[in-house]
Formats: structure tokens, C-alpha cells, sequence
């Protein structure tokens, strides 16, 4: 009995590859692993090549192997497996083969973004760097929007009003985090400018969501230090389901008024 396990190491790219290389008969048996390897994962190569040959023991032609690899893409597409939906990223010294460098997946959200952009964190410094791939796109692009959540933090010894707190925030961001023309929508939690007691709290998740169909949550927050150097991890998902719903939940707390809009000037 041919088992077809084999196939389950093979995303969907890979699978549609092979059966478009057997149809053209560019791929043909017997199959060695020196015919696979510029094609498929290394990881994958002498499975694959011993489960092909097997096949064509048994007299399954190249068409015949390359609709059974058609057969599981199209499964595939419907139930994508958890390694093609979730990519680990990191920051920090040592990034492993395996694992994405959280500067570059944030800029590749911000230029990939075609509809809107939700960036939540906690710290923000040397924004100028940070967000220069999104404030580039949306001085570029009018029909793209993008949405900042951010932590808005009153000094222990601070007695200033809430307003003026806001206020310098506000012109900081201007000035010297923010490197565009077209500013975005920043809202902040008002809980965090109470004195320390029992309503304070902190905005402290970090995350960026693109269009409602991918999304970072991770632990740097939009810093240099955080991107590059400081040991950090987080998970892109590439679900619509997982991150329209964290989109959805902050714009849950936007509109039942948890959290504000901060006014630019």
C-alpha cells in the first residue's frame, strides 16, 4: 500500500510545481534527487524522490502522479497546514535560517498593504526610521489608511492635565516620530494617564494588521532597538480569519470609546 504522507511535507506551491513539471514533461522518471532538489525543499528531496519512483513501480504515469499532486494542492488550498499559515520572526542577534527579521517583515507589511494599515504598540522612538515605509505609502497612496494605536504615558511626577500630556505627545509624534506629510489616525488609551491606582492601566499589546488578511503580533515594539538589536519575537499569520479578528478588536474598542482619538496638529 502506497502511503501518501510524503505529500503532507509539501505546501502548495511545491505540489503545483511538480505536477506542472511531470505535465510538460520536464520532469520525468526514473526521479533522482539531483532532478528534484532546485525544485522542492532539500529537507524534502529523498522522500519525495523514493514516494515518485514508488509510483511509478506501480505503473502511475507522470499524468496520472502529477493529477495526485493536484489532487492534494487543491486540499491544501482549503485546509492550508499551520506552516504555511504562521511564520516565526525575531529580532536580535543569531536570526536562525528559519526565522524572519522583524524590521524587514514590518516594512514588507507596510509596502504590501493595499486598503489599510492598524499598527498598535506601546513604545514609539525613532519613529522617523520606524515608519518611513508607511508614511511614504500613504503620502503615495490617498486610498490607503492607516490607524495607530499607541501608549500615551504620564511621568510619575507629572501633575500637568491630561490635555497638556496629550497635547505634548501629540506634537512629539509630529516633529519627530512621524516622517510623512499625511499623518494617520492615532487613538490612545485614556486609562493610561490616571495616577497609579486601581483605573491606570497600560496599552501594551504590539501588533500590525494589513487589509484584514495578515497579521504581526509580536513582542518589539516600534523602536530601532526593538527591530534590530533587543531580543524579541512574534508570529506572522497569514489568516484573514485570526487577523481580521484582531483588527476587529480594536476597532471594537475604538468605537465603544475605549480607546480616544488623539488630535494631531
Amino acid at each position: 500500500m502506497i502511503e501518501f504522507d510524503v505529500l503532507n511535507d509539501l505546501d502548495h506551491p511545491s505540489l503545483i510545481r511538480l505536477a506542472d513539471l511531470l505535465e510538460s514533461n520536464l520532469l520525468t522518471p526514473p526521479f533522482s534527487k539531483l532532478s528534484l532538489q532546485d525544485h522542492i525543499a532539500e529537507a524534502h528531496v529523498a522522500s519525495v524522490s523514493a514516494y515518485l519512483n514508488e509510483l511509478t513501480q506501480r505503473q502511475v504515469s507522470p499524468s496520472q502522479i502529477a493529477l495526485i499532486l493536484r489532487s492534494f494542492a487543491a486540499g491544501r488550498e482549503v485546509n492550508p497546514s499551520a506552516s504555511e499559515l504562521i511564520d516565526v520572526v525575531v529580532s536580535g542577534p543569531d536570526v536562525a535560517a528559519t526565522a524572519r527579521d522583524t524590521g524587514v517583515v514590518i516594512r514588507q507589511l507596510f509596502n504590501k498593504a493595499k486598503e489599510r494599515v492598524l499598527a498598535v504598540g506601546y513604545a514609539v522612538y525613532q519613529g522617523h526610521s520606524v515608519f518611513r515605509d508607511l508614511a511614504d505609502r500613504l503620502d503615495a497612496d490617498e486610498s490607503l489608511e492607516a490607524t495607530l494605536c499607541l501608549e500615551v504615558r504620564r511621568e510619575q511626577t507629572d501633575t500637568s492635565l491630561d490635555s497638556q500630556v496629550i497635547g505634548r505627545f501629540a506634537r512629539n509624534f509630529v516633529e519627530n516620530e512621524w516622517p510623512g506629510t499625511r499623518l494617520p489616525r492615532l487613538y490612545y488609551d485614556p486609562r493610561s494617564l490616571a495616577s497609579a491606582g486601581p483605573v491606570h492601566s497600560a496599552l501594551h499589546a504590539k501588533c500590525v494588521v494589513i487589509d484584514g488578511r495578515e497579521a504581526l503580533v509580536t513582542s518589539a515594539n516600534f523602536t530601532e532597538a526593538a527591530q534590530e538589536r533587543n531580543i524579541e519575537l512574534g508570529l506572522l499569520v497569514n489568516s484573514p480569519a485570526v487577523a481580521g479578528q484582531i483588527e476587529e478588536h480594536f476597532y471594537s474598542l475604538i468605537q465603544n470609546g475605549h480607546l480616544e482619538r488623539l488630535p494631531l496638529p
